[in-house]
């Protein structure tokens, strides 16, 4: 029996082929895997604490990096808590960070491996709630680039309301495809909404260390379907995520 079709306004907007952003060219744009629609924070009164100095130096300049750890984890970080950002979990580190919490954004992480994950989770899930949200995450936590530049118009065309709240995607494991203490490359990995065998979306997210912080680089073209690659096969994985 064929199966019902999604009408336009239901589908994920990672699916969706008819977003475009004019640059020079049209540029296709799909938003992957990391649809979270904020209605809620139940942290918005959180107040926000300086971050201690070995992420952050004095002077909000890149410290040196030789002596930063470089070890990646094999195994999921044990001092991770998730708390809902809406109705979507994202990790905290009392270790690893944030430190700097509002309502809108999440920052304040070490300079190390665990640091650049739960940044990589929360800017990325960050990234994609309503514009009140996903509007200060890009500019103030996206390295600035013409991809950043392309990726707000992309999703300034978006309607808040065509985000579908029911498909959503929560964050199921990680992988480190690459990492130096300058430069981060994690594939984070998030389960695909689907009433069949499990699908997983694999993001792979760059982040860099830029004054005293960790700060994600915009995806080519302003796409995040550039950076997405959707797959059944967790292997090399480590599973993450509440339990």
């Amino acid at each position: 029996m064929p199966q019902p079709t999604e009408a336009p306004a239901e589908r994920p907007l990672w699916t969706r082929p008819g977003l475009v952003v004019s640059v020079a060219v049209a540029l296709v744009i799909g938003i992957a895997g990391i649809v979270v629609t904020v209605s809620t924070l139940d942290s918005d009164s959180r107040g926000t604490v300086s971050a201690p100095p070995s992420a952050r130096s004095g002077s909000g300049i890149s410290t040196p990096s030789l002596a930063a750890p470089t070890a990646v984890p094999t195994v999921a970080p044990d001092d991770v808590r998730w708390e809902l950002l809406g109705a979507h979990p994202v990790p905290i580190s009392d270790s690893a960070g944030p430190t700097q919490i509002t309502a809108t954004t999440a920052s304040g992480f070490t300079h190390t491996p665990v640091g650049a994950l739960i940044a990589a989770a929360q800017i990325a899930m960050r990234c994609a709630g309503p514009r009140r949200y996903w509007e200060p995450a890009i500019e103030r936590q996206l390295v600035p680039s013409a991809d950043r530049e392309r990726l707000l118009a992309a999703m300034a065309a978006v309607r808040d309301e065509s985000i579908d709240s029911a498909a959503q995607s929560d964050i199921a494991g990680f992988s480190y495809q690459s990492y130096t203490p300058d430069t981060a490359v994690i594939g984070l990995v998030l389960r695909a909404p689907s009433a069949g065998a499990p699908q997983f979306h694999v993001l792979s997210l760059t982040l860099l260390w830029r004054d005293g912080d960790w700060r994600m680089q915009a995806p080519p073209g302003g796409a995040w379907i550039s950076v997405n690659r959707r797959t059944s096969d967790l292997t090399g994985v480590v599973e993450w995520g509440p339990q």
